[in-house]
């Protein structure tokens, strides 16, 4: 039996346009903004937690292009032409916002996830908060709100959390 050749793939022109990134970015900030602070937003929460996780997402991944990084999945560098020379290292992928923040805090030393000063307290979150606390706090909007399933890591989410949204994306 042959072997089929594995069929090259080229970057998509977004993985090192870190302007594109941000502009998308904010297109779904202010869409979070608008209906985290809507009259409706107790109905609106669940579906505007996950919009606010995807604005942080794309910010983040958009902080990470300038440092150098390209928006690919590393499983499949195998499929990429050499020419490209991309390595594990030089890719970010996935959806997990702490480790996005982390591997930025780790490129940009100004970006100091223990920052305390950032996002104000209020409740039902405890105070005061780091900067990697609240992007926590939205890892799991991704996870366990955008299907129905039983929430594990979730407490709750309500329209303060616009607090820590605006708090995460002035930091960014």
């Amino acid at each position: 039996m042959t072997k089929q050749p594995v069929q090259q793939i080229q970057l998509d022109k977004y993985a090192k346009d870190a302007r594109a990134w941000r502009d998308a970015a904010r297109i779904n900030y202010t869409g979070a903004w608008t209906l985290f602070t809507s009259e409706n937003n107790i109905v609106t929460c669940i579906p505007t937690a996950a919009l606010g996780h995807l604005a942080l997402e794309m910010f983040l991944k958009a902080a990470l292009i300038v440092e150098g990084m390209t928006v690919f999945n590393p499983r499949d560098l195998d499929k990429l032409d050499p020419s490209v020379g991309l390595t594990k290292q030089d890719c970010v992928w996935g959806h997990q916002l702490v480790g996005h923040a982390k591997l930025l805090a780790s490129k940009r030393p100004d970006f100091d996830l223990t920052d305390t000063s950032k996002i104000p307290f209020y409740f039902p979150h405890e105070g005061p908060m780091t900067l990697e606390a609240g992007f926590a706090v939205f890892d799991p909007f991704f996870f366990e709100l955008r299907y129905p399933q039983e929430l594990v890591v979730l407490d709750g989410v309500g329209p303060d959390d616009v607090l820590i949204l605006d708090s995460l994306v002035d930091a960014l």
